[in-house]
């Protein structure tokens, strides 16, 4: 077992507060930076914690977070460890019955919200369930139950100038175990049924601490941009691991302001899921439309050459002229700072990370899951492999089992799911290996590559299989296409729902923004015979059982909000499937025409 230099989270987090070279973190709100200081966020957190206290949290119980990532989540998540309780994070388009669920299965008896108003209906309803409400807005309308934030802070600090008080504080900290239970985050179930990991301080301490060999971050030259919402583990542990770090955090309002909050904090350090890094490259490609002439013609060969050049090769003459004439105005337009970009959750269009290694932006891929806390494997400057997801961490150790699933071991894996002890029992090998249910394989090198999902296999109704991930990014990676979903369970052949991208439509049929109609779109016979193209060269490389014989074309936005994203942004699969039943039917309704 690794040796730790913390024995838990606040113990880091309060450490972290009294060294000289922590400059604090920052939040974004109505356009502006609220700078939140060292000695504020130390203060501030004891203070909730006697808050807490105060209001009877007890030690095995459970704090509900439901608010958008700031300085105010990490607060309330150290200040909750430190009454040796778990932070369940929670977000706002969750069904109000797996909201109940989760509730009830982690003892939650308070809960923290931004804003009454940003919940939905059937939530605000369940809330008089709750001992106490905490809401962070100061003009949020405030429940029966319910205490503003700052009324609490002032509690915390009358609490605070007794000797005692300081005293419990000291000891609260020191006596938490690094076993101890820190969150219980709740992942999606096969039966629907949600599961919650049980993540221990020692599970995110000797993660954070391996990929410090990985990434070298410098408190005084970086700074470090934080936009997932930090109740998803990715996000959380790169707080977590920027803290160790001692490196200023800037706290963005919305991922959809991420270009402009670029230019105005030209942050160093990232981490990202690909669909935001796939916003980045559409509008830095956009640039070549609105340019004319002889610029014009710069700029596309420019793009050209960036999607298809080797990125570890050495640079031609051609790539520095054009790094000097484009490259860097794309860098600049986001910056143009950058040393460290780390990309999550998903993988991401290979083109894509291609033109952004070659443009000069540092994108590095990881794998990681909930269950282990989350990263298991990621690329960094000193052993990259393109189309990997990079070399385990130090601490780990990682193996091809049967039906060549990945299996993980270490210290950062959890130790299993809340009160589910049959299918905590079920997820691990005999020789105590996590399965992982992802397929890949490890090159001569030590790189993980990833191949499918075992549990995401699809079995058509003549008994093949399909493997739908890999087809997916495939699909994906053509500029018409936003997001691709097969189909193929139960079914006689394959078929795929299609999302059509609007910035790629627009660009294609070359319409104005103004005057972009999506109906009209999906109607282009441009734009439907592209894509059957596209979908033709696929099939090529497919088995037959694979191909995609039929497809259908969506206008509909995909947001978190529609319910269709999950907070990294990856597809709701069961969801879409139910939304578009009838279209997907309709695809089946027809008999088998296979593609070009």
């Amino acid at each position: 077992m690794e040796s730790l230099k913390f024995n838990s989270l606040p113990e880091l987090f309060f450490a972290t507060c009294n060294r000289d070279d922590f400059g604090g973190w920052y939040q974004r709100r109505n356009r502006a930076w609220t700078h939140f200081s060292k000695e504020a966020l130390s203060r501030d957190t004891q203070a909730i914690a006697l808050g807490f206290h105060a209001h009877g949290v007890q030690e095995g119980e459970s704090i509900g977070i439901i608010a958008g990532s700031s300085p105010y989540w990490i607060m309330a998540d150290i200040a909750t460890q430190v009454n040796h309780a778990r932070v369940v994070p929670l977000f706002p388009n969750i069904s109000s019955e797996n909201f109940n669920f989760q509730c009830d299965d982690s003892i939650v008896r308070i809960m923290i919200v931004n804003n009454m108003a940003d919940l939905d209906t059937p939530l605000r309803d369940s809330l008089s369930r709750f001992a106490t409400i905490i809401c962070i807005d100061s003009a949020s309308p405030l429940p029966d139950n319910g205490i503003y934030w700052d009324d609490l802070l002032t509690e915390g600090y009358a609490l605070l100038q007794k000797e005692e008080n300081l005293n419990w504080l000291q000891e609260q900290i020191k006596s938490i175990n690094p076993d101890d239970l820190f969150s219980i985050i709740y992942t999606s179930g096969s039966t629907g049924r949600p599961k919650g990991a049980e993540l221990s301080h020692r599970n995110m301490l000797s993660q954070i601490q391996s990929l410090l060999e990985l990434y070298t971050i410098d408190p005084e030259k970086d700074t470090c941009l934080t936009i997932l919402p930090v109740a998803h583990v990715f996000e959380r542990m790169a707080v977590y691991f920027y803290t160790l770090c001692g490196i200023t955090i800037y706290f963005a309002d919305s991922p959809k302001n991420v270009a402009q909050i670029m230019t105005e904090i030209k942050p160093s350090v990232m981490v990202v899921v690909p669909r935001i890094l796939e916003r980045l490259y559409e509008s830095m490609t956009a640039a070549a439309d609105k340019a004319r002439g002889p610029k014009r013609l710069v700029i596309k060969n420019a793009i050209k050459l960036a999607k298809l050049n080797d990125p570890t090769k050495k640079r031609n003459h051609a790539m520095f002229f054009f790094d000097k004439l484009v490259y860097s105005k794309m860098r600049n337009a986001i910056g143009g700072n950058f040393r460290l970009i780390v990309s999550g959750s998903s993988a991401l269009n290979k083109s894509i990370l291609r033109f952004l290694l070659n443009i000069g932006l540092p994108v590095h891929e990881g794998y990681g899951l909930t269950e282990c806390s989350p990263v298991v494997s990621a690329n960094c400057d000193h052993a990259v492999s393109l189309g990997s997801v990079g070399k385990p961490l130090r601490h780990l150790q990682v193996k091809i089992g049967e039906n060549n699933e990945v299996l993980v071991k270490g210290d950062s894996v959890f130790r299993g799911y809340h009160n589910m002890p049959e299918l905590s029992s079920e997820i691990w090998t005999a020789d105590g290996f996590f399965r992982t249910g992802d397929q890949g394989y490890i090159d001569e090198n030590g790189f993980l590559f990833l191949t499918g999902r075992i549990k995401e296999l699809l079995k058509t109704s003549t008994g093949k299989y399909v493997s739908p991930i890999p087809i997916e990014l495939e699909i994906s990676r053509h500029p018409l296409v936003e997001q691709a979903l097969v189909i193929a369970n139960n079914r006689k052949f394959a078929s795929a729902l299609i999302w059509l991208n609007p910035e790629g439509a627009r660009r294609l049929l070359r319409i104005s923004k103004e005057d972009f109609r999506m109906d009209l779109a999906l109607q282009s016979l441009r734009v439907r015979e592209s894509i059957l193209r596209h979908i033709s060269r696929i099939n090529r490389k497919l088995s037959h059982w694979e191909k995609i014989c039929r497809w259908a074309l969506i206008g509909d936005e995909l947001s978190i909000e529609s319910g269709l994203l999950t907070p990294t942004l990856k597809i709701r699969r069961k969801v879409a499937e139910e939304r578009y039943a009838d279209k997907i039917e309709g695809m089946y309704e027809i008999p088998n025409i296979a593609t070009k």
